[in-house]
């Protein structure tokens, strides 16, 4: 199943997605789905760290990490992983606007529970 789609590169670098102008000369790389991972998080400050955006076709994905943050200081979670519940609760299908508020809403100082996919690294 393709998560999201890069122009011009095969790596997982969220300022090359796939967007409306693709010329002639341009390569489209297919990021599939990869390893599933668990990830127990301590919301211990109020911002996670992350910006979240989603492919429009039911997978809301990591598309940058602040470098510090209570996210970027675990480093199981990646750019390009694809948020797919938070606490058992399934967000497949929800866009990226839901994903953000969702994870803002949890309260401050408590863990919460998130499954990741992340794309198949293909080099």
């Amino acid at each position: 199943q393709v998560l999201f789609c890069t122009l011009n590169t095969h790596k997982v670098d969220m300022e090359k997605l796939l967007g409306g102008q693709i010329g002639l000369e341009d390569f489209i790389f297919a990021h599939t789905k990869g390893q599933r991972k668990e990830v127990q998080v301590l919301k211990s400050e109020e911002a996670l760290g992350l910006t979240i955006t989603d492919n429009g076709a039911g997978y809301a994905f990591i598309k940058r990490i602040r470098e510090g943050s209570v996210i970027g200081r675990i480093p199981v979670i990646g750019v390009g992983d694809v948020i797919e519940a938070i606490d058992g609760r399934s967000l497949v299908g929800a866009r990226h606007f839901e994903v953000a508020k969702m994870l803002k809403d949890l309260p401050r100082g408590q863990s919460f529970a998130l499954r990741l996919t992340e794309p198949r690294r293909a080099f």
